[in-house]
């Protein structure tokens, strides 16, 4: 663990609070652990192993005109049953943001639970979600006067520096939801992501994905939430063949809550999302696009076999005012070559203060 860095977080927001006017200091911590048992044996396209980890992320920082902040924090990561260092990972948190009822932005080194938008695990798996949880960049939404379940937001995720070590990324974000009456909604996910090349290999690919998608929520004893989306993923691996690939496919998701329980089944119909996986992308290292990192969504729709199902049965709630939540439960994947089941359990806490004004 670098000590030099988190003194240099702490120094800069002892700096910000010597020189600032009219502000309120702020104080607080996000802990987050999450045991994930996936049993794949009968899957093609996904992997057996157990996930078991804790991040605890406390910062500080300043409040001012009841619409900006800045923070400074450091993001602390430990794999449990890691015994080759003291943490697995440590990394800097800080950003500024700017919140309205309307308007809401960021700038810098933020969480990615920011992202308000409805993305598909063909998006981003429960694992890029918790392990790749940082986001670099720029971020704006904004949100209806009239519904504030109607919004729009773009967001800039820069991912990879060019260099002989690793790759220029970065990736463009998009979502938006438009709300009528009586309870159906339209709306979209967006990312295009541009994986390009390091110093010593100049393979360049460009990977997009589209989800355009209408629903209904409505409450029958149960709440339900039933929503029908079109999948279209054009990619070109440049150094591959220069070839512009389009698959696409249908997703159907239900949800039903009560009681803090949930059922949630998504069914996806079409073609493999992710056709350049397992193509080679560094000859010299003998990498794939796969352990690259080309794609930040499930694997499981990589799917040759045209269809791939996924169960949850669980239970989700919060509790002291929204602090503390708590997710258990057990997915069932089918991919058309088997079925395998996957158990979580997720405990999060968020706790902040903020004191009073100095002048």
């Amino acid at each position: 663990m670098n000590w030099k860095k988190i003194a240099l977080l702490l120094a800069c927001v002892a700096a910000v609070r010597g020189g600032a006017r009219a502000q309120e200091l702020l104080a607080g911590a996000g802990f987050d652990t999450r045991f994930d048992n996936r049993e794949y044996a009968g899957n093609a396209f996904g992997e057996s192993q157990t996930l078991f980890s804790a991040r605890l992320t406390p910062y500080a920082g300043v409040a001012w005109a009841g619409k900006n902040r800045l923070i400074f924090g450091v993001d602390l990561l430990q794999n449990f049953g890691d015994k080759s260092k003291f943490l697995t990972d440590v990394k800097p948190v800080f950003h500024y943001r700017f919140e309205t009822r309307n308007v809401q932005a960021y700038a810098g080194i933020f969480d990615r639970k920011a992202l308000r938008g409805d993305y598909s695990r063909a998006f981003f798996s429960d694992s890029t979600a918790f392990y790749r949880n940082r986001m670099c960049g720029f971020l704006g939404r904004y949100v209806s006067s009239q519904r504030a379940d109607t919004y729009v937001e773009l967001a800039l995720d820069w991912e990879g520096m060019y260099s002989p070590q690793s790759r220029e990324m970065f990736r463009l974000v998009s979502a938006g939801r438009y709300v009528a009456e009586p309870g159906f909604y339209f709306g979209y996910a967006l990312s295009l992501f541009h994986f390009a090349g390091r110093i010593g290999n100049k393979n360049v690919t460009d990977n997009l994905l589209l989800d355009p998608y209408a629903g209904w929520k409505f409450d029958a004893f149960f709440d339900f939430d039933i929503r029908a989306g079109f999948l279209c993923a054009p990619q070109r691996g440049r150094s591959v063949d220069n070839t512009w690939r389009t698959p696409c496919g249908g997703q159907l998701d239900i949800v039903l809550r009560k009681w803090g329980l949930k059922l949630e089944n998504n069914l996806y119909l079409g073609q493999n999302l992710q056709p350049l996986r397992n193509c080679v992308s560094d000859p010299a290292a003998g990498l794939t696009y796969a352990q690259e990192g080309l794609y930040a969504g499930d694997s499981f729709y990589a799917t040759t076999k045209h269809v791939y199902n996924r169960t949850w049965v669980g239970y989700e709630r919060t509790f002291f005012q929204g602090t503390l939540s708590v997710e258990a439960g057990m997915a069932f994947h089918y991919d058309g070559a088997g079925t395998g089941t996957q158990q979580v359990v997720r405990l999060k806490a968020n706790l902040e203060k903020l004191f009073g004004k100095r002048h």
